[in-house]
């Protein structure tokens, strides 16, 4: 069964042009977009670490200042 799609957000990430490097790395590797690896990598991060997560309904919509909002 496939995921429902939902409402996508734009971020911008500044890193060392090494970590894009690895990045770009793992994403060849395994036949991704770099969206697509960095969503698994978040993902496989908060399983490890035990961070639950939320349903898409649950999740606050951030602010252009990076935090939730109230």
């Amino acid at each position: 069964m496939a995921r429902p799609k939902l409402k996508t957000e734009t971020t911008t990430l500044k890193m060392t042009p090494e970590v894009r490097h690895l990045w770009e790395q793992c994403a060849a590797q395994e036949y991704r977009s770099l969206t697509s690896m960095f969503e698994v990598m978040v993902r496989e991060y908060a399983k490890k670490q035990k961070i639950t997560v939320a349903s898409p309904l649950e999740v606050p919509k951030s602010n252009s200042k990076g935090r939730a909002n109230d």
